[in-house]
């Protein structure tokens, strides 16, 4: 087997449960990838297309028996019709630049992250994390990745993290300076995404998991059309669709 090639067979575990992230009264789950599993930029773009996502270098998918709420969503690129506010908020932010580095840890970026971190999340796990923990949670990948910056002149104003595969970009994670919230910076750092994928003539921008009851992730609505993997299949759903709010039904066996 070459090493650009999936393996056939991959171990699979299940977590313990704990408290989740996004719907306090539920209790969260995921089946994982063990940290030695040879991951590849082929098998990994093969593990998106499943529903995973990575946390550093641990793949993982939610896997709750009584809550399938996190619904793994992407955008087409091509099919992708940006809304009126959204062109809205390119024009505005013209004088930004967007530019492309490697994934290198950087101090300026750290310390943006830290700030945005207070700011979005104030007393969450990740606004404790030290350089190594932030080195471990965005300068690690499974093959290409890139960090992509937002400045004003020469102030950074956002970071964006984003892998990249043979045809497709998943957006890992992004964090901007509170001070300039009003320019809408995560829904000006996904559109440019979308265009970095077209430029690369990439199929595909993943962004992650959709829950419509938490509103840390029920924004991705706003990209449309919106494809979400439902009952272990990709179906589209376009500007005025309602999108569905769980994966599967609560009955139904939980697959890979």
């Amino acid at each position: 087997m070459s090493a650009s090639t999936p393996p056939s067979q991959v171990a699979l575990y299940l977590s313990p449960p704990q408290d989740c992230d996004y719907l306090p009264e539920e209790q969260a789950q995921n089946i994982f990838l063990p940290p030695d599993t040879n991951i590849t930029p082929a098998f990994y773009e093969l593990l998106l297309e499943k529903g995973f996502r990575r946390s550093g270098n641990h793949a993982y998918r939610p896997h709750c028996s009584s809550c399938h709420a996190c619904i793994p969503c992407r955008l087409n690129v091509f099919h992708f019709k940006p809304s009126r506010s959204q062109r809205r908020v390119l024009a505005s932010n013209q004088d930004l630049t967007f530019t492309v580095n490697p994934t290198a840890f950087n101090e300026e970026h750290y310390a943006l992250y830290l700030r945005y971190q207070a700011f979005k999340h104030p007393g969450g796990s990740m606004q404790r994390f030290d350089r190594q923990a932030y080195q471990s949670f965005l300068c690690q990948s499974f093959g290409n990745s890139a960090i992509y910056e937002t400045r004003l002149n020469h102030q950074l104003l956002a970071v964006s993290v984003t892998d990249i595969f043979a045809d497709s970009l998943s957006a890992v994670y992004t964090f901007f300076d509170p001070d300039f919230a009003m320019r809408s910076l995560g829904t000006y750092c996904i559109l440019k995404q979308i265009s970095a994928a077209k430029t690369q003539k990439k199929t595909y921008l993943y962004l992650g998991y959709y829950l419509t009851h938490s509103n840390k992730m029920a924004y991705k609505a706003n990209y449309r059309p919106l494809e979400l993997r439902v009952n272990d299949q990709w179906l589209s759903y376009d500007k005025g669709c309602n999108v569905p709010e769980q994966s599967a039904s609560n009955g139904s066996p939980l697959t890979f």
